[in-house]
């Protein structure tokens, strides 16, 4: 779902925009559309009192796509988009520019609707404002095959459900993943979650375990491994504390649970070496409170505090 882009009055100089040379279909500039469904977007950037991002908008059957690039000006400016929906493993491509355009008012610049398709889809964006291009900002996302967890402690069976799912493959029982897994009364223990899913997923990237801290440069090391793990159409299981979850702030704080993270939001950065997308929110399933949520790349790293017990940091399973 999309958060509202905040208009921040500023004074801005007015220029021309170069636009480099880009095949894309020409679009033209509109009224923010109505929500037709489920959103995934990049969080809300601002530059000199314009803030922008890119979204992915699902149908409400979730069977298609389109790319929106929304932007809110501050006061009198010019902006132009450059966009790209496409899908992973040399999918369909589709890009698309609108032009410059110079107002105070709130716009927004779509695709056309296309097929979703696995492994994951993309949107990219790169927004010209008063005069200079703004860093790339990216949505990506799947097509989610949502599992409840069909016991209390099955959220890891539940949430390996949904990873395989999600990846297309024909997903066991949760009974077979959880004796995969060997899953007791006490749920899933972190370092058997991968068992589980190795078992029936294909090993050209099989899942590992992932201890992230949560503060500098491992952060973030770790936060490129869930981006590298989407970014091949292999959805991600987290431990969490679901009392410290937005969305079940009165679950029992001695419970730990597995939330799978499926899509993100975020800007390309400078930092190619360790991290070339820094992913600002997530799109995640509950199995157990049996919702889609978006969470903040800080609210996970909350949700995360104490779930193993013994440090901070965040575990996660991916490839």
């Amino acid at each position: 779902m999309i958060r509202a882009l905040l208009a921040v009055l500023s004074g801005t100089v007015l220029a021309v925009v170069a636009v480099p040379a880009l095949p894309a279909q020409a679009g033209t500039w509109g009224a923010y559309p109505p929500s037709s469904g489920n959103r995934t977007c990049s969080s809300s950037e601002t530059y000199n009192g314009t803030a922008y991002q890119v979204c992915l908008e699902f149908n409400s059957a979730r069977t298609e796509v389109r790319a929106i690039s929304f932007i809110n000006p501050g006061a009198y400016t010019n902006f132009q988009v450059n966009m790209r929906l496409w899908v992973g493993g040399n999918g369909v491509s589709v890009p698309q520019s609108c032009p410059t355009m110079t107002t105070n008012g709130s716009r927004a610049c779509w695709t056309g609707w296309t097929a979703l398709r696995r492994p994951y889809v993309v949107a990219d964006a790169t927004f010209g404002i008063a005069g200079a291009w703004m860093r790339p900002v990216r949505a990506l996302d799947m097509t989610l095959s949502a599992k409840h967890q069909e016991r209390s402690n099955w959220c890891g069976p539940g949430a390996a459900q949904t990873m395989i799912a999600t990846m297309g493959i024909s997903a066991p029982p949760q009974s077979s993943l959880a004796d995969a897994s060997e899953t007791t009364a006490l749920g899933t223990m972190p370092w058997m979650m991968k068992l589980g899913l190795n078992a029936y997923v294909p090993q050209d990237f099989p899942y590992k375990d992932y201890d992230i801290p949560p503060s500098g440069i491992a952060r973030e090391i770790g936060l490129n491994t869930i981006v590298t793990s989407l970014s091949r159409g292999r959805p991600v299981a987290v431990l969490v504390k679901p009392g410290q979850l937005p969305w079940s702030p009165n679950a029992s704080g001695s419970l730990r649970h597995y939330i799978v993270i499926h899509g993100y939001g975020g800007y390309e950065t400078t930092n190619a070496s360790h991290i070339p997308w820094m992913p600002k929110n997530f799109k995640v399933w509950d199995p157990g409170a049996g919702r889609e949520e978006s969470i903040t790349q800080d609210e996970l790293f909350f949700a995360a505090r104490g779930a193993q017990g013994v440090d901070d940091n965040l575990w996660a399973i991916a490839t």
